[in-house]
């Protein structure tokens, strides 16, 4: 069937629409291969936004190439980021649903049919699904051992906060009542700080074990480059994680909890800088603004965060240089430690 003629076959079915939103930066080499696997998803009434953010290569021409059909869209714009991009889809979005695609991956191509058949069967606003770590010579399941659990919003939100399952837009469908607030900037942990706060705006999420989506493993993508601005990024979005959750209420009962996440948060992130392989100016100041943060919530009780955390938390508030000294020195140990087991097991 042509795709005009599915259009008007979905409109008169009344099927959902899904919005599917694809932000494209210099993805000239995997862009056919993720455009294709939409193209034969068994679930066909959906509508594609391309944005192109700026690319260098051939990816806007590629994302042109695809606007014959008449439900995919390419929209050209000045380099922003990804966050900009995904915001930008989402105000042209004209979906029931909405989906968040990478221009790397791909997709099983029941998919959509599967996880939207799930969101209405179960009465949901969101649904979560597992995933393919592809690398160049293996692939590795995440989560797909079928099964599946029906979660209340402040149950969803406790488990997110306490990362028992990952902040990735892409393993997820959104009802699009629930898409309120805008990502902010803080790539490459705008998910980190955006999808919590729309599970705190549905009623249920589905958690299924069942992998439908390919995340290729990229050394050059955003996950795999930890630098100084990424690690105060992700300082930011465990910021914006405490204080939305502890200034809307949203988890009554729950306070002391939330703190001790944050504390141990802003923890990991100072420990992450301190071993950066390029010591600089710019890791120092992020890390003290961290623990300028974590001033106000002295006094911290061993009891909250555990012996390590509350040794380093002691060395970080008297003396910054200290703490990345002794930090730096036993990374290395660690190292070697590693290392040695590795190469006794071989």
């Amino acid at each position: 069937m042509q795709p005009l003629l599915l259009i008007l076959y979905y409109k008169f079915m009344k099927q959902p629409l899904i919005s599917i939103i694809i932000p494209v930066y210099n993805g000239e080499k995997y862009l056919r291969p993720c455009i294709e696997s939409i193209l034969r998803q068994s679930y066909q009434n959906w509508e594609l936004l391309l944005i192109d953010d700026g690319s260098h290569d051939c990816s806007g021409a590629i994302c042109d190439e695809y606007t014959t059909d008449p439900r995919i869209t390419a929209i050209h714009k000045q380099n922003g980021g990804q966050a900009a991009a995904r915001n930008e889809g989402v105000s042209m979005a004209k979906g029931d649903y909405i989906s968040f695609i990478d221009c790397d991956d791909w997709l099983e191509p029941d998919m959509y049919e599967q996880l939207i058949n799930t969101l209405q069967a179960q009465q949901a606003e969101i649904i979560i699904c597992g995933y393919y770590e592809e690398y160049a010579t293996r692939t590795k399941e995440v989560n797909n051992d079928g099964q599946m659990t029906c979660y209340k919003s402040s149950e969803a939100l406790k488990m997110i906060l306490e990362n028992k399952f990952g902040s990735y837009l892409w393993s997820m469908l959104f009802h699009r009542s629930v898409v309120q607030e805008s990502m902010p900037n803080l790539n490459p942990y705008e998910d980190h700080a955006t999808v919590f706060k729309w599970i705190s705006h549905a009623k249920r999420v589905v958690v299924w074990h069942r992998a439908f989506y390919h995340y290729r493993q990229l050394q050059s993508s955003s996950m795999h480059s930890y630098n100084p601005t990424d690690g105060n990024h992700f300082f930011l979005a465990v910021k914006e994680r405490y204080y939305y959750t502890a200034e809307k209420k949203l988890l009554p009962g729950w306070e002391q909890q939330n703190r001790r996440l944050y504390i141990r948060s802003c923890m990991k992130a100072a420990k992450d800088l301190a071993r950066m392989p390029h010591y600089t100016q710019e890791i120092q100041h992020n890390i003290e603004d961290i623990r300028n943060e974590l001033y106000q919530f002295l006094p911290i009780k061993l009891q909250e965060v555990g012996i390590k955390h509350w040794i380093r938390l002691h060395l970080l508030m008297t003396n910054v240089n200290t703490y990345v000294r002794i930090l730096r020195l036993s990374s290395i140990f660690s190292l070697g430690k590693r290392r040695k087991e590795k190469s006794l097991i071989s």
